[in-house]
């Protein structure tokens, strides 16, 4: 665009950053280690996040926290949003306040905030027409792409999960009705990456339905299509840490990448933090390394007779557990904890013997990982969790639950750093429970070492990329000078792509000539 074109030679712009997060906590978290960045990359740049009326207050208290900013260089902007409009609880605008079965209905109703967001960006155009803007959208509001683009201003996709998880869980779903197989251990090659193959008990259930006309196909396919009209794709991942993920994306969609994670906030222990957390306190009078965490994040949940065989699994292993433990799948997340779903006594005998903790409590999980008394962490392999595990050196009992968990969970069993306990709501045995929580835990395994000493490679890997010449702030510094250039710069007349995958080592961070600002 002419205009654009004038802005950027004459030198007198200023550099608007918009955040748009999709509405669960597991794309929330992310986001807000991305606003840090943003603000230590480009102090004097306007941030500005999007949200709707359910995270906006929620985001306004985090930018302070995060010392992102005070209202004149970063905010809020509300978008309107009447859950019940769309079939959704009132109140409901987030996946917190739903259940699985209601993620597809949010999905399709976060596409109705398009309106009020173009008359946003379009207000912000109007307001200050020398910005540069730039529009970071959520991997599921790929429309949002479109809307930029519209309004000439830049774009780029926020893949909140890992590169390997991200790549194998979108093929996927681009590669709908998958090949029927004669039992779900057994595996077939994923058509776009043939060296790689997935069982189909890796898939989630609608993944496994799912016939290319469905609501979850057609939905996740116009996300997969906006990749490719965005700028550039921001992953929450380290090039030294999944290296192999990284360049499936680059090799499959062909739109620069930057691995701008670990998106990780850093543990803050205080004598308040201990006083007002009971497992803290319990932690603090456990032995080093002794320890199962166990948590299965903030939207998943398993079964009861699940819930029943991991209560008995972790009575016969006899070893120390934290079990932050919600209602079974087909209950109220909110609602009361029926004794029923527990055997007898299990709750009571583990606190009676100082042996366990199972609590309803919110539960600061950073800073259980980063305790010392803190040997495994049984997850649904979340890629938050994931990271957050890992960054501290703690290995993993996977059970992915759904979406790219299973692929997580893959990939973690693969560099010997996770044993995988269960999948999905398939039955699960206590006798396997107990025999892989020993495996983590047990002062004589084999295993236990090993997989401590590749925990600790992966935390190096973690630690490199919050300081050092590859970190997040370096990536996410680059990426900015390059799609939002700084005042006064002289630039290149041709932005014309050269390659966004990686070559001898290092990723090519040029923007593609289609750039809509041009």
């Amino acid at each position: 665009m002419a205009d654009t074109d004038h802005r950027r030679r004459g030198g007198a712009t200023r550099a608007h950053v918009v955040l748009f997060p999709f509405m669960a906590q597991g794309h929330v978290a992310p986001f807000r280690c991305i606003a840090a960045l943003v603000r230590r990359c480009r102090p004097d740049a306007r941030l500005t996040v999007v949200a709707t009326p359910g995270m906006a207050e929620a985001f306004r208290a985090h930018l302070v926290a995060d010392g992102v900013g005070d209202g004149r260089l970063a905010g809020v902007h509300e978008l309107p949003f009447l859950p019940a409009e769309h079939g959704l609880p009132a109140g409901a605008d987030t996946s917190a306040s739903i259940g699985f079965q209601q993620l597809i209905t949010l999905f399709l109703a976060s596409e109705s905030l398009r309106p009020a967001f173009r008359r946003f960006v379009d207000d912000l155009r109007a307001a200050n027409p020398g910005d540069d803007i730039h529009v970071m959208a959520d991997m599921f509001l790929g429309w949002a792409v479109d809307v930029a683009r519209d309004a000439g201003a830049s774009s780029s996709i926020v893949l909140t999960c890992g590169g390997y998880g991200s790549a194998l869980y979108f093929s996927l779903w681009d590669s709908v009705p998958l090949p029927a197989t004669a039992s779900p251990d057994d595996g077939f090659p994923l058509p776009r990456f043939p060296d790689v193959r997935v069982q189909r008990s890796q898939l989630t259930n609608h993944l496994a339905a799912a016939d290319g006309k469905d609501a979850w196909s057609t939905f996740i396919q116009r996300q997969i299509a906006a990749f490719s009209r965005a700028d550039a794709l921001l992953v929450n991942t380290a090039e030294n840490l999944e290296p192999k993920g990284l360049s499936m994306l680059c090799q499959w969609l062909n739109v620069p990448t930057y691995p701008v994670g670990p998106l990780l906030r850093a543990p803050a222990p205080s004598p308040e933090a201990k006083k007002t957390s009971p497992i803290l306190e319990w932690l603090d009078e456990q032995p080093p390394g002794s320890v199962l965490y166990i948590s299965f994040g903030s939207l998943y949940r398993i079964t009861a007779p699940q819930m029943m065989e991991l209560a008995r699994g972790l009575e016969q292993s006899s070893h120390r557990f934290v079990w932050v433990i919600r209602p079974p799948a087909g209950n109220d997340a909110n609602g009361e904890f029926s004794p029923e779903w527990l055997p007898e006594g299990f709750r009571e005998r583990a606190e009676a013997e100082g042996r366990g903790l199972v609590v309803r409590c919110w539960a600061p999980q950073v800073e259980i990982l980063a305790h010392a008394a803190t040997g495994a962490f049984l997850t649904h392999c979340g890629w938050n969790s994931v990271q957050e595990a890992l960054g501290h050196g703690v290995p993993l009992l996977g059970w992915p639950l759904s979406a790219e968990q299973f692929y997580n969970s893959k990939l973690l069993a693969e560099e010997t750093v996770c044993v995988e306990v269960a999948r999905g709501s398939a039955a699960v045995d206590a006798a396997k429970v107990a025999a892989a929580v020993e495996e983590v835990l047990g002062e004589t395994s084999m295993e236990r070492a090993a997989m401590k000493r590749r925990a600790a490679e992966m935390k190096e890997a973690i630690d490199a990329a919050r300081d050092g010449d590859k970190s997040s702030v370096t990536v996410m510094r680059r990426f900015l000078d390059e799609v939002l250039p700084p005042r006064g710069a002289q630039f290149m007349a041709s932005w014309a792509l050269q390659s966004a995958c990686f070559r001898d080592g290092a990723m090519s961070h040029q923007l593609r000539s289609s750039h809509p600002m041009m």
